[in-house]
């Protein structure tokens, strides 16, 4: 067994690093730099500044996306998870469509369900929808740890417009500005899977394994002892966006990552059952878009009104967004925290503070009350440059909102589509 294990590792490791040179991995690269790019602008016109190049978000997000990668090939090889090529580059495909329409649907659930249900309809194209299920499942569960790991960093601070709950009446009739953070965040997955179909541009290596008796666990119908099976590298991409309302990014994320972890596993059940019983082709193949958009739909409601730490009130300045290296950080200030007064003078609006920062202070005490309603002061000294600013971004009732919202509902590319053809019907008739 120990063989069979060391053997998986190396197979993995080899193939992946050949995957590095082909066309279709710079694909994903150069996709995910093109995202990337739309966030650097936006975060340019909130910030002022990127805190990071694009260069190094593409990086980042490459060796992060090369560590998932290696992941799911260890647990699709040490499973055996038989896969028909063809099928998994259609995901490849839809995926590739639905982020350009909207990056949030970076996500093979959606392309999975699509393409599945449309074989399960038609019967064609002809395609392993136990397979592409079991193996998005896989890269779900792995998405999981990423968003545990990595989902919030570069969450952009972001001014927001939402309904508020009357808490004497229940309705959602209000409408409260509240800061919030820009979660996105996209991976390249390098990965290997074994191959039926041979007909491929990438290299492909011949299995060889010292093979227990279970394995392959999980192949279509027509793979027998003597089918020739082939590890073949092939490319995903995943991509992750949230709303960081109630909480700081790295706590909402963390609560993602356990629900996606959940919604992950049941979907594998759910796949590995269908290879047994055809009803659950159709359960699992309505199953991966359906709960997948009911997760992110249940997420988003939950922040949109539910109670957010940077609401906005009167008289109040909160924090939203603390600069790196800035006083604030060095203090102890934290995103979240209402200031009250600094160096004894009641702080009730942007002007104020502006006031206190009009002439440099070597030193400064600040009244701070966290998001848990503790009261603390916190002390900060600079005799030789001075204190000019604090490092901050604040939330106030007079700040004007920088972010819409999407519009709820199911499957917003599909409204957006039909909305674009409408509009496109409408305007010939009246030319």
């Amino acid at each position: 067994m120990f063989k069979f294990f060391w053997q998986i590792f190396e197979l993995t490791g080899l193939n992946i690093f050949s995957l590095l040179f082909s066309w279709n991995f710079w694909v994903i690269i150069i996709l995910i730099a093109f995202l990337y790019k739309r966030e650097q602008e936006f975060e340019q016109n909130v910030l002022g500044y990127n805190r990071r190049t694009l260069i190094y978000k593409v990086i980042e997000s490459s060796i992060a996306g090369l560590v998932g990668g290696y992941i799911v090939s260890l647990i699709v090889l040490f499973f055996g998870i038989v896969v028909d090529v063809d099928s998994f580059l259609y995901l490849w495909y839809i995926a590739l469509v639905l982020a350009l329409i909207n990056p949030r649907y970076l996500c093979f659930s959606y392309s999975a369900g699509i393409i599945s249900i449309v074989s399960l309809i038609f019967k064609k194209p002809a395609v392993d929808i136990s397979g592409i299920l079991l193996i998005v499942a896989i890269l779900h569960f792995v998405e999981s740890l990423l968003i545990f790991l990595d989902g919030f960093r570069g969450a952009i601070p972001v001014v927001i417009k939402r309904r508020k709950k009357d808490e004497s009446t229940g309705y959602l009739d209000n409408h409260s500005i509240t800061g919030a953070y820009l979660m996105q965040r996209f991976w390249g997955i390098p990965m290997v899977i074994i191959a039926l179909n041979f007909q491929v541009s990438a290299p492909t290596v011949k299995i060889n394994l010292f093979e227990p008796s279970w394995w392959p666990l999980f192949k279509p119908q027509q793979v027998t002892p003597t089918t020739l099976l082939l590890v073949t590298p092939i490319v995903a991409a995943l991509g992750y966006g949230d709303l960081a309302i109630s909480d700081e990014p790295h706590v909402i994320s963390k609560k993602s990552a356990f629900t996606l972890s959940i919604f992950s596993i049941v979907l594998f059940v759910l796949s590995a059952l269908s290879y047994r019983i055809y009803a659950f082709k159709w359960i699992a193949a309505l199953f991966a878009p359906i709960a997948h958009e009911s997760i992110i739909l249940f997420q988003q409601k939950k922040q949109k009104e539910g109670k957010s730490i940077f609401e906005a009130e009167e008289n109040t300045i909160k924090v939203l967004y603390v600069e790196e290296n800035s006083v604030a950080e060095k203090m102890g200030i934290r995103p979240g925290d209402t200031l009250i007064s600094i160096n004894g003078i009641l702080i009730q609006s942007e002007n104020e503070l502006e006031r206190i920062f009009s002439d440099a202070q070597i030193y400064m005490w600040v009244k701070v009350k966290d998001k848990r309603g503790k009261i603390k002061e916190l002390y900060y000294q600079d005799y030789e440059n001075g204190i000019r600013n604090l490092g901050i971004i604040v939330i106030t009732k007079n700040v004007m909102p920088n972010y819409e919202i999407d519009t709820e509902g199911y499957f917003i590319f599909i409204k957006s589509i039909a909305s674009k053809i409408k509009r496109f019907l409408f305007n010939n008739k009246g030319t």
